[in-house]
């Protein structure tokens, strides 16, 4: 049993050293790999480094390259445009003086025309007037119509002294003028019936009493509305002739108030058989 016991102790022994031996041997091991995965850890981390920086170098060459191109590209663009420009703004400069060119041709044939036209004018109307006066032309049979207006009466007359053969007759008819009331008035319009009954008509405007009519009756409504800025009159139409158009003679008989002078009514309507007008106008005490 003894001898036993020693062998097995021996041999525990020899296993123990043999054990210790293997683990040094491993840890050994353990520490080589341990270093070599560090080294290689190393190495990758110095390659990856190394690959970064070559990759921002080569990122920075060709952004610096792109930059060079792109102002290359922005300069060449802007001279460009600058080219473009001084090119429109030269056609614009010939096609203006052009145009100015064209203006002025335009213009002074149009001065041209214009000015032997009036030449022409004058002459045939100083040829017809020299005729009209040779042969005589009066006018005749002067008659007074209605009130067409305030203060305005339409009168008629007949051109005698008319050759047969005379084809101006109406030209001769407006050349013609004819005093009513002291006053010398140009014809308005002309009826032609023949060489023996040419008829002219005039509205004359003054001296006529009787067209008058006047403003009365006046009521004042006061503002249009709150706030409007505006106020309301009314007159009542006076001396309106029998059978004359009420709208025309509201419409330009004058009217004076609040220190305005006013030509006619500028409203105009009828009630009760009478007529009368409105005017509507801006007052400060109506804000």
């Amino acid at each position: 049993m003894e001898e036993t016991r020693a062998l097995w102790k021996r041999e525990a022994a020899q296993r123990s050293v043999e054990w210790a031996r293997e683990a040094a041997q491993r840890s050994v091991e353990w520490a080589r790999e341990v270093e070599e995965h560090i080294h290689e850890e190393k190495e990758r981390q110095a390659q990856f480094e190394r690959n970064m920086e070559e990759t921002q170098a080569r990122w920075r060459r060709e952004v610096a390259q792109r930059s060079v191109e792109w102002e290359r590209e922005v300069e060449e663009h802007t001279h460009e445009e600058k080219e473009r420009q001084a090119r429109f703004e030269r056609h614009m400069e010939e096609t203006q003086a052009l145009w100015r060119r064209e203006v002025a041709q335009r213009s002074a044939e149009w001065k041209r025309e214009v000015g032997e036209h009036d030449r022409d004018i004058k002459e045939r109307t100083r040829r017809e007037e020299e005729e009209r006066l040779r042969l005589n032309m009066f006018w005749t049979d002067t008659e007074s119509h209605s009130c067409t207006a305030y203060g305005t009466r339409e009168y008629t007359a007949r051109l005698v002294n008319v050759p047969g053969d005379y084809n101006r007759r109406v030209e001769a008819c407006m050349a013609t003028p004819i005093q009513v009331h002291g006053v010398e008035y140009k014809t308005k319009w002309c009826e032609d019936y023949g060489p023996s009954y040419v008829i002219g008509h005039w509205d004359v405007d003054q001296h006529e009493p009787d067209c008058a009519s006047y403003w009365n009756w006046y009521k004042d409504f006061g503002c249009v509305s709150p706030g409007s800025g505006q106020r309301r009159i009314e007159h009542y139409l006076e001396n309106l002739p029998q059978g004359a158009d009420w709208r025309e003679f509201c419409a330009t008989t004058p009217a004076s108030f609040h220190g305005m002078h006013w030509i006619g009514a500028e409203f105009c309507f009828q009630k009760d058989f009478g007529t009368y007008g409105h005017w509507v106008f801006d007052d400060e005490s109506c804000n």
